[in-house]
């Protein structure tokens, strides 16, 4: 089988979408050969942007997502039109990109992998708010498009298939959730673990990019509240440094950047996780939390809250904890105490997880079903 990858940005980059990119990657190496199409933004569109980026921004006080202008998916999907009579594959994958395929012309499958729609995106993620509404137009109308164009939709959560399914129209029969790994490079054997619940001490994990819409204000908050009910607790903060000092906070630990593709650096988040008995996300806003399957390979629960895509990573009572958004942290606190309080339950939670991930929160189950998908699309052509 040749498969195409299609994505703009490069997925043999780490970085690429937190990792995600090389991930797929490797698993669509195992079910065949490989071609990346992926170009870089030219200068000429680049300049175009900026110019209609200063102008909302200057005499309409509104926002640009560039990457959703037609002239940026025009420009795409001609790249990839005529980049595929040049190099033709059994079938294109393309991870994120709905600019790359919204105006494109082909008669290969096309499976389509994304975590949200477009339409989704509107007033949850804040990069996304305050839009021109000719960008939240467009936008929409080729991001649509995209999901129209693909032959079948891998999406990683059913809240975006739903939104496929009711703001789109796209056909149930037409989508598959099919769940996204853990982007580590080693994932630990489960004798490496300890199902035992400690009985001295909790350690909770934020572990997180962005400290606002991860809702680190909560988290800090709902370990001084175990701190003040006599609990003893450390919490470990990975990935952003928070707005405030907290040096004199004895029982925090900071790690504002870690790398875990330096082996150095995965090294110590390898051991930090180890040691961790929750973690630890009240977060905002979340298509899809790789951090949930991260910490679900080291059997452990997330204490999380229900938006988004969480609902498939995190199973509210039996591998975590899913509060509503309007949770505070007395209620973060308090379902803490009641695990803290009860081991068997903490022990179940630890089990459950690691068997989350393995059965169904893992990438080798994620490239099956890819398989499974790109055979029946490509003779279902035939």
């Amino acid at each position: 089988m040749k498969i195409g990858f299609a994505s703009r940005y490069d997925p043999r980059d780490k970085k690429t979408w937190s990792g995600i990119g090389f991930f797929t990657l490797q698993q669509l190496q195992k079910s065949g050969d490989v071609e990346i199409f992926q170009y870089p933004l030219p200068k000429w569109l680049q300049e175009w942007h900026t110019t209609q980026k200063s102008i909302n921004r200057r005499w309409f006080k509104k926002n640009t997502a560039t990457e959703f202008l037609n002239s940026y998916a025009k420009y795409f999907s001609r790249k990839l039109t005529a980049d595929l009579k040049r190099r033709p594959v059994d079938v294109l994958f393309v991870m994120a990109s709905s600019q790359m395929i919204a105006y494109v012309k082909t008669d290969i499958p096309i499976i389509y992998m994304t975590d949200a729609t477009f339409q989704q995106l509107q007033g949850y993620y804040h990069t996304f708010n305050n839009l021109a509404a000719y960008n939240i137009r467009s936008g929409i109308a080729l991001d649509k498009k995209a999901f129209q164009n693909a032959s079948h939709c891998m999406l990683t959560s059913q809240w975006c298939a739903q939104s496929a399914i009711q703001n789109y129209g796209i056909a149930e029969n037409k989508i598959s959730v099919v769940h996204m790994g853990a982007n580590l490079d080693e994932i630990p054997a489960r004798k490496q673990i300890d199902f035992e619940p400690k009985s001295h001490r909790c350690n909770l994990l934020f572990l997180a990019v962005e400290w606002e819409r991860k809702g680190g204000d909560i988290a800090l908050d709902t370990y001084r509240q175990l701190k003040q009910k006599g609990i003893s607790t450390h919490l470990q903060i990975i990935g952003c440094a928070p707005p405030q000092d907290l040096s004199g906070e004895k029982d925090v630990s900071v790690i504002p950047f870690l790398n875990k593709n330096k082996k150095e650096d995965f090294h110590r988040l390898h051991e930090i996780l180890l040691q961790t008995d929750f973690l630890l996300l009240p977060t905002r806003a979340e298509c899809s939390a790789i951090v949930g399957n991260e910490a679900a390979a080291y059997g452990i629960p997330s204490i999380t809250t229900n938006t988004g895509g969480i609902g498939d990573c995190v199973q509210d009572g039996i591998t975590g904890f899913t509060l509503p958004l309007s949770a505070t942290e007395t209620d973060f606190a308090n379902i803490l105490i009641s695990l803290l309080n009860d081991k068997d339950k903490q022990k179940l939670l630890k089990l459950a997880a690691r068997n989350h991930f393995e059965t169904e929160m893992n990438w080798d189950k994620w490239g099956s079903r890819f398989f499974e998908i790109a055979q029946k699309q490509i003779s279902s052509k035939r």
